[in-house]
């Protein structure tokens, strides 16, 4: 029977005499020293029910590790080996993308798994600062919050919070490694649980808090915490868009059959617009087809040569299509691997062809971002399931999310802006009866032709936005609704001094009758079936609106370079969510400083 061991928190007499090193002193004077003085203040009490939680994981992936050896060593040429070959099992793989299965979660999701064993429990007021539970056997373990605040400082740093980064900084930066709370090594002394980590405890560390989501807790909790203490102010504006970062491994690309690839496509998402900053469906099939390592180049000469094909200007030599995807392998060190019992899985799980503006590719990682529209703070971020879903298709399951990790904002969020790739009619309805939320967008033509047929007198087309082009090259202005006769009225715009480009013009007595000194014009409704009546995309209001959109612009910046770097070292969604986890977590330690 397993006994419960639980240590308690004795209050302790201060130490009379404190010790001030001089590097702290020196970093305490620099203002530009952000990191010393966020770690010096920060409040490590609300961090002890996700300490607790880690000190009783790793209790378990210590009894987990020994078990599992024991198991290889009593099963070493025993076990039966996997039925499922090389290729049967890239195939499993492929059709359990979101890409291609339309039951695949958008956003990455992690069950909820029980192991069997039960940990001693590890109340939270028992652990502190310097402070680790009891154990009957084996070294006391590292500190949570020294580790923890090593992480942190290196996110603030600008560098990316990975257990390699924050292993050279605490070897080579005595000062960093006192401030986070480690003691240098002595031999002399022995072994010391405040002593520095090795890169190995660093590791596991990291995986621990991955794998048992206590990153995305710490953050969930530190933006909780804010919203209550009032340093973010809840607004009624959201922005959501998605970012990409650079994976950490090559891609295969996998020949699918005519018909499989059918049904794969009427899963796929929804083709993109290069005028609303996304990929075209022909695009985006020259990336999928294109047999490269992910490179940029190779991937852009991959695309050139699908464009004829996909204009059908080219004859079609190979009815197969092809697929990219990261490598099939095992996560085991067996010497034939296809014979050894372990199962298949994919060498980097959520990886995929992210395409953006101007034709670029990229082999990258998707996150999905919502913030306030007006105070430039990062709500949340999630990991997409495939980077190579449609951008729009991880609105609603994120709002959902939102809302489920912070109730208090339903009722509140009334408006979300995104981009034009959301830019659906059935999306924009959903939103709106599901949750009560109206989406705004740019306009997306989504290969809509200009309107050149029934116009009115003096107009040569209406432009796929549905703006009106006058004979002379002039786009109109648009001046506003008519809701009674169901029209939308524009008008021609003016010169630099003012006046209107009516006058002077040879077209003006077959375009403005009566004596007009401005051509005046109404368009029906019908005609322009993409615009909205309530709140017309072309108007000064609207465009006052989306301005707010770029904030999330800006955050992607400050996620990916100014609190890391958008090249990953670690491959598969855990280890990518726990990264985008890091961020959120370090950009609201920050927040509640200032």
């Amino acid at each position: 029977m397993l006994a419960q061991i639980t240590a308690s928190w004795h209050p302790v007499q201060r130490p009379l005499i404190h010790v001030v090193e001089s590097d702290d002193w020196h970093l305490e004077q620099q203002e530009d020293v952000l990191w010393f003085a966020v770690l010096r203040k920060l409040d490590w009490r609300l961090f002890r029910p996700v300490a607790a939680q880690y000190y009783e994981a790793l209790w378990v992936f210590n009894q987990a590790q020994a078990a599992a050896r024991l198991e290889k060593a009593a099963t070493e040429g025993v076990a039966s080996p996997n039925p499922e070959s090389l290729a049967a099992a890239t195939s499993r793989l492929l059709f359990e993308r979101a890409t291609m299965c339309e039951d695949a979660a958008v956003l990455v999701e992690w069950p909820v798994t029980t192991s069997g064993v039960q940990a001693p429990r590890t109340a939270p007021e028992s652990v502190a600062p310097g402070v680790v539970p009891a154990r009957l056997v084996g070294r006391a373990p590292k500190c949570f919050f020294a580790m923890l605040n090593a992480f942190l400082a290196v996110a603030i740093r600008g560098r990316a919070p990975e257990p390699e980064v924050v292993f050279e900084e605490l070897q080579g930066n005595p000062s960093f490694a006192r401030a986070c709370g480690f003691t240098l090594a002595d031999k002399k002394l022995g072994y010391r649980q405040s002593d520095v980590p090795s890169l190995r405890k660093l590791e596991q560390f990291d995986q621990i808090m991955a794998a048992n989501q206590l990153w995305d807790q710490a953050a969930l909790g530190r933006v909780a915490q804010n919203l209550k203490d009032g340093i973010i102010r809840a607004e009624d504006t959201v922005v959501h868009d998605t970012t990409h970062f650079h994976a950490y491994s090559s891609m295969q690309t996998i020949e699918i059959e005519p018909q499989q690839a059918a049904n794969a496509e009427k899963q796929a998402a929804q083709p993109r617009s290069p005028e609303s900053g996304e990929a075209t469906s022909a695009t985006t099939q020259a990336a999928e087809m294109s047999e490269v390592n992910g490179t940029e180049k190779q991937v852009e000469t991959a695309q050139r040569a699908a464009e004829p094909k996909a204009r059908g200007g080219a004859k079609k030599k190979d009815k197969r299509k092809r697929k990219s995807q990261a490598k099939t392998t095992k996560n085991c060190r067996c010497k034939e691997r296809d014979r050894c019992p372990h199962p298949w899985v994919s060498a980097d799980s959520g990886a995929g062809t992210v395409v953006k503006s101007g034709g670029k590719m990229y082999w990258a990682h998707k996150a999905s971002t919502l913030s306030f529209a007006g105070q430039e703070v990062l709500l949340d971020a999630v990991a997409v399931s495939d980077a190579a879903s449609h951008d729009s298709r991880s609105l609603e399951p994120h709002l959902e999310r939102l809302f489920g990790r912070h109730p208090e904002m339903r009722g509140i969020i009334r408006r979300v802006l995104d981009d034009g790739a959301a830019d659906d009619r059935e999306l924009k309805e959903r939103v709106r009866k599901h949750l009560s939320i109206q989406l705004l967008t740019p306009i997306n033509p989504r290969g809509r032709k200009a309107i050149t047929a029934d116009l009115p007198r003096g107009i040569d087309h209406i432009r796929t936005s549905g703006t009106p082009v006058c004979s002379k090259g002039l786009p109109f202005d648009f001046l506003g609704v008519r809701h009674a006769a169901k029209q939308f009225l524009f008008r021609a715009p003016l010169n630099a001094d003012g006046t209107s480009v009516c006058e002077g013009c040879p077209l003006k007595p077959a375009c403005c009758r009566n004596g007009a000194e401005r051509r005046n014009i109404a368009i029906p409704f019908a005609r322009l079936p993409w615009l909205d009546p309530q709140l017309p995309q072309l108007s000064q209001r609207f465009s006052n609106i989306m301005s707010r959109r770029t904030v999330i612009e800006r955050l992607h910046k400050l996620m990916k370079f100014d609190y890391g770097d958008d090249a990953l070292t670690k491959r598969g969604s855990a280890a990518f969510q726990a990264r985008l986890d890091k961020t959120l977590l370090a950009m609201h330690v920050v927040l509640a400083h200032a």
